[in-house]
C-alpha cells in the first residue's frame, strides 16, 4: 500500500469514526480539515455550507475567526471569491493568483493581509445534485492544486457529502421527536424535557396550560381544515408572547406555557394577560371566518408544586376551574382548587362503585 493511499485512508478513518460517535457537523468538519492540513503542511482548509443563496461558515481550523466571520453569509454568485463563485457555477473554481483575479476583486481585502494568495474551492452536492457547501485549499503561493491534491480533495467531497447528509437525517429525526407537525412548536416530549430541566436548576418559573375554546365545534361545524387553521394560527399567535414564554404544543388543543423568572402568581398573571391578548382575535379559514378564544390556568414553581407531576396537576385544576367558571380568561391556582377537585374526584369514584353495586336508584 503506497504512503498515499494510506494517508487517504487515514483521513477517511478519521472522519467516518468521528460520523459514528455522533459528533456535531462542525466538529467533524473540524477533524477533517485538521487531519488534511498535517498530512499537507502547506494547505489551508476551509469548508462553507450553502443555505438559502448564502455561505455560512462551517470549518476553518487554521483560519483566524475574523476572517471567517467576515466571509460568513456572503452571497454566492459569479464573482464571490472562489467558493461563493463555485457555489454559484456548481463547478470547482482555482484562482492562482487571488491578488489578480476578477473573482476576488471585493474580498481580496480580507486573503492577501493573512498571506492567502492562491484557493481552490469545489462545490459539495447532496444526493439530488444540489449544492449545499463547499470544499477549499487555500495556498500561501501562487500556485493550482497537484494531482495528489486533487485525489485528496475528491475523497473530502465524499466524506464531507456523508457527513452533512447524515447531520441532516439526525436534525430531521429530532425535529420529528420533539416538534409538532402542524404548529412547529415543541411538543410534550420537548416541554416534558425542558420542565424536567428547570426543576432540576432550581429556576423560578411559571406554568400556563391552555385550551382552545369550541375547537371541536369548529371541527364539526366547517371542517378539520379549519380547525387545523385555527391551532395553527393560535401557535403563531403564543409565538409572539415574548422571550420569557416558551409555548408547546402538547395535543388537540392543548398546549403549555412556560413563563421564565416567574417567582409568584403576579408576575404568572402578568403573563397569562400577554397570552390572552395575543391569542384571541379573528382567524381566516378560507372563506370562513373564527373568532378564537382561548382559556387558561396556571401554577408557579415552588409555590405550588416542586416536583412535575404536582405542578402540571396543579396548572390542571387551575385550567379545570377556568374553564368552568371563567371560560376565556385566566385563572391562577389556589390551594382550595385542589381540595375541591380531590373531592370531586372521590365523589364520582363512590358513585361509580354504588352503580356498579345497585346501590344506586
Amino acid at each position: 500500500m503506497t504512503g498515499k493511499t494510506e494517508l487517504l485512508l487515514r483521513v477517511q478513518t478519521e472522519v467516518l469514526e468521528a460520523v459514528a460517535r455522533g459528533e456535531e457537523l462542525v466538529e467533524v468538519g473540524n477533524i477533517l480539515c485538521r487531519c488534511v492540513e498535517r498530512q499537507l503542511p502547506d494547505v489551508i482548509c476551509s469548508i462553507l455550507l450553502v443555505e438559502d443563496g448564502k455561505m455560512r461558515a462551517l470549518s476553518g481550523p487554521s483560519l483566524p475567526a475574523s476572517y471567517c466571520a467576515a466571509i460568513d453569509g456572503v452571497v454566492v454568485g459569479p464573482k464571490a471569491g472562489s467558493c461563493g463563485t463555485a457555489a454559484w457555477r456548481g463547478e470547482p473554481v482555482i484562482v492562482t493568483d487571488i491578488e489578480a483575479d476578477p473573482l476576488w476583486a471585493d474580498f481580496k481585502v480580507l486573503a492577501l493581509p493573512l498571506g492567502l494568495e492562491a484557493c481552490w474551492s469545489s462545490p459539495i452536492l447532496d444526493q439530488d445534485g444540489n449544492v449545499v457547501a463547499t470544499f477549499a485549499f487555500y495556498y500561501h503561493t501562487k500556485r493550482a492544486p497537484s494531482d495528489f491534491e486533487r485525489d485528496i480533495v475528491a475523497t473530502c467531497l465524499h466524506l464531507c457529502a456523508l457527513a452533512i447528509a447524515h447531520e441532516r437525517v439526525r436534525a430531521k429525526n429530532h425535529r420529528l421527536a420533539f416538534f409538532d407537525v402542524l404548529t412547529g412548536l415543541p411538543n410534550r416530549a420537548h416541554f416534558n424535557a425542558a420542565l424536567a430541566e428547570r426543576i432540576v436548576t432550581g429556576e423560578r418559573f411559571g406554568l400556563i396550560l391552555l385550551d382552545i375554546d369550541h375547537l371541536k365545534l369548529t371541527n364539526d361545524s366547517i371542517g378539520h381544515a379549519a380547525g387545523d387553521t385555527l391551532i395553527r394560527t393560535v401557535a403563531e399567535r403564543l409565538s409572539t408572547c415574548g422571550a420569557d414564554v416558551l409555548p408547546c404544543r402538547l395535543g388537540g388543543d392543548e398546549f403549555a406555557l412556560l413563563v421564565a423568572d416567574c417567582a409568584d402568581h403576579a408576575s404568572l398573571e402578568a403573563a397569562a394577560t400577554r397570552v390572552l391578548a395575543a391569542a384571541s382575535g379573528i382567524v381566516e379559514a378560507g372563506d370562513q371566518t373564527i373568532d378564537a378564544h382561548v382559556t387558561l390556568g396556571g401554577a408557579v414553581h415552588g409555590l405550588d408544586g416542586t416536583d412535575s407531576e404536582t405542578l402540571c396537576q396543579n396548572a390542571d385544576f387551575a385550567l379545570y376551574q377556568a374553564k368552568q367558571t371563567y371560560r376565556g380568561g385566566y385563572v391562577g391556582f389556589r390551594q382550595d382548587l385542589r381540595t375541591t377537585m380531590v373531592e370531586r374526584i372521590a365523589m364520582v369514584r363512590r358513585l361509580g362503585t354504588a352503580m356498579s353495586e345497585g346501590r344506586l336508584v
